[in-house]
């Protein structure tokens, strides 16, 4: 699996790049001031939860998907930007018109898969992280075995006949 590096932005920053906006476009059609918006990517204070409310409306997104524990913008991870870009893709989707819709169906399962495969990466690493001696082995036994598994089926499918 490719793990992006991402530039340093937070999930608010992202969905305004990804809807083309700027962040003045975002703060006039919210009601938010130009340093309102500075001081949450900063950090400097947490997002009230009106303008939260008000946020995640705008950009028809999960309240919790904006911010972390501490009310305080999230960052943007390699893990919550699927879900962002699904958001983004079911949007696109839903409000029809689309002339690519076959290439934003496409994407959208491919954003799915990836992040079915990141939580089973979570769910493993967090295995391992908890496991006795036995646990790991087993784990090393089982990933040993899926190795060897896609190792022949690779080889199969490229012998000739």
């Amino acid at each position: 699996m490719d793990h992006l590096s991402l530039p340093s932005m937070t999930v608010l920053q992202y969905l305004a790049h990804i809807h083309q906006l700027s962040y003045t476009q975002v703060c006039k059609e919210v009601g938010l001031t130009p340093q309102q918006f500075n001081d949450w990517v900063k950090k400097r204070r947490p997002i009230p939860k009106d303008r939260l409310q008000q946020l995640a409306a705008y950009f028809l997104v999960d309240q919790e998907l904006l911010i972390d524990d501490q009310h305080y913008l999230s960052d943007l991870t390699s893990e919550n930007s699927v879900d962002v870009q699904i958001f983004f893709m079911q949007q696109k989707l839903e409000n029809g018109g689309i002339e690519e819709e076959e290439t934003y169906q496409l994407k959208l399962a491919q954003l799915r898969q990836e992040k079915h495969k990141r939580a089973l990466v979570a769910r493993f690493a967090a295995i391992i992280q908890q496991g006795d001696e036995e646990t790991l082995q087993r784990s090393e036994e089982w990933l040993n075995k899926a190795e060897s598994l896609k190792k022949g089926a690779t080889s199969f499918s490229h012998r000739e006949d």
